[in-house]
């Protein structure tokens, strides 16, 4: 039995208002569709400025190679004056690793003049701002000296890792036969650097990665990523990662990842050197 109610004249005029309201929100919708076709915006956020494009040549690349040998400079000059932060038997080591690089900057520079570019003579400015910096501050936030050695030696090993990766990348890309060759043998001389610091920080557990024989590689106690004289089979370009600083409140360490050159870290004949 189909029940209905009768509809009294107040509910009449409520519905009758009802579909008013409802036709003017629609007629009000429908209105002026075509608008603008830019994308919305919330807010007044600055005009965003396009990059220079800028060009990358042989010069610019030995121009960020020397760049690389010299933030290396400054960051081992740096760990020989942090009281008590290097043993002192490595002491010689590092300072070998100074000349090496030295050595080797020299040799990108001499290259660069050759390429028709300007020498750049000077560290590397978004990896010293963005990378050196806030390690060393890591490294002032520790109590435990022996944690701030044992950081040292994970920042040395993975620079010079990443200084290895960095030349092998830099030789595919260069033009001339001196520049590959150039690169090649400091990418040779560094991994080499790399193996001595990590088997000086961990002794022959760093001979060669478990990972090479199918094993997991767990972080050392004070959750530090290893690393190892012979990582892997071939050499690697991969970004570096390592840990350094105290712990936070969970037993979290902060990251810090040495990632090969790219396009917001060559050094543009454009640039000039701070230095």
């Amino acid at each position: 039995m189909h029940i209905s109610t009768p509809t009294t004249r107040r509910d009449a005029l409520k519905f009758g208002g009802l579909a008013v309201s409802l036709g003017a929100l629609v007629a009000a919708c429908g209105e002026n569709v075509g608008g603008s076709d830019e994308a919305g915006r919330v807010g007044n956020a600055p005009v965003v400025e396009p990059l220079p494009d800028l060009a990358v040549d042989e010069a610019v690349l030995l121009r960020t190679a020397s760049s690389l040998e010299y933030t290396a400079v400054a960051v081992f000059e740096t760990v020989l004056g942090l009281d008590g932060a290097l043993p002192d038997a490595l002491r010689p080591t590092v300072e070998r690793l100074i000349e090496d690089h030295q050595a080797t900057a020299a040799e990108m520079v001499s290259l660069t003049e050759a390429a028709g570019g300007e020498a750049w003579d000077c560290p590397n400015d978004w990896f010293m701002e963005r990378l050196v910096a806030p390690l060393v501050e890591a490294l002032g936030a520790h109590d435990d000296p022996a944690l701030v050695t044992a950081d040292v030696l994970a920042i040395a090993t993975a620079l010079e890792s990443f200084a290895a990766a960095s030349h092998q990348e830099l030789a595919s890309s260069a033009e001339s036969v001196e520049a590959r060759v150039a690169h090649a043998e400091a990418a040779a001389l560094e991994a080499r650097h790399a193996a001595v610091l990590a088997i000086a920080a961990d002794g022959p557990d760093a001979y060669i990665s478990p990972a090479l024989v199918g094993e997991d590689v767990a972080p050392d106690v004070n959750g530090q990523i290893r690393q190892f004289a012979v990582p892997s089979t071939f050499a690697q370009t991969s970004q570096v990662e390592i840990k350094a600083g105290p712990a936070d409140a969970n037993g979290v360490r902060t990251s810090y990842v040495f990632q090969t050159p790219a396009d917001n870290s060559f050094v543009y004949n454009e640039l000039s050197c701070s230095a």
